[in-house]
C-alpha cells in the first residue's frame, strides 16, 4: 500500500473513496489517479483535510507537502513552548479520555497543579489502587532503609 492510500485510510475511516471525493469536492477519477500514482496534490490534501475537520497544516506535513520547519514547528519542544496552558491541559485531557471538563481545566495552571496534587484517584482510572492509597496514607508504617537497598544513603 502506498503512502497516499495509508493517509486516505487514516482520514476516511469507513467512508468509500467515492464519499471522500464527494465530501472534499474532488472528482473521484482525479482522487483515484492521485492515489494510484502515490501523488496526492497539495489541493487534494487540503480539501480532504477540511472536509473531515482535520488540521490542514498537520496533514500537509504528514503527506510531505510541507516540512515541520515550514510550519514553524521544527520540533516538539518548540511546539510545546508555543502552546498555551489551556491547549496543553485540553490535550492531556483528550489523551486521558476525559469527556467532561474538570474544574481544574478552568483554573489557572498554578492553581490547577496545586489542586490536582490533592486528587487521590481520578474517576477515569488513573492512579494507584485503593490498597496502595490506604498503605500510603497509613502514617503508622515506619520505613527504614535496608542495607541492600542502593536507593538509600546510609551515611
Amino acid at each position: 500500500m502506498n503512502l497516499a492510500m495509508k493517509w486516505i485510510d487514516e482520514v476516511r475511516g469507513t467512508d468509500s473513496l467515492r464519499e471522500v471525493a464527494r465530501r472534499a469536492r474532488v472528482h473521484q477519477a482525479t482522487l483515484s489517479r492521485q492515489i494510484n500514482l502515490d501523488q496526492l496534490t497539495f489541493e487534494s490534501v487540503r480539501d480532504i483535510a477540511r472536509a473531515y475537520g482535520r488540521s490542514v497544516l498537520a496533514d500537509l506535513i504528514a503527506t510531505g507537502h510541507l516540512a515541520a520547519s515550514d510550519a514553524g514547528v521544527g520540533d516538539i519542544d518548540t511546539a510545546l513552548r508555543a502552546a498555551s496552558d489551556e491547549q496543553i491541559v485540553f490535550e492531556v485531557g483528550r489523551r486521558l479520555g476525559v469527556v467532561e471538563l474538570s474544574p481544574l481545566f478552568d483554573a489557572p495552571i498554578g492553581e490547577a497543579v496545586t489542586r490536582a496534587g490533592e486528587v487521590i484517584q481520578a474517576p477515569f482510572g488513573v492512579g494507584g489502587s485503593s490498597q496502595d492509597l490506604a498503605e500510603v496514607a497509613n502514617e503508622s508504617i515506619v520505613e527504614s532503609p535496608q542495607e541492600t537497598d542502593a536507593d538509600f544513603d546510609n551515611a
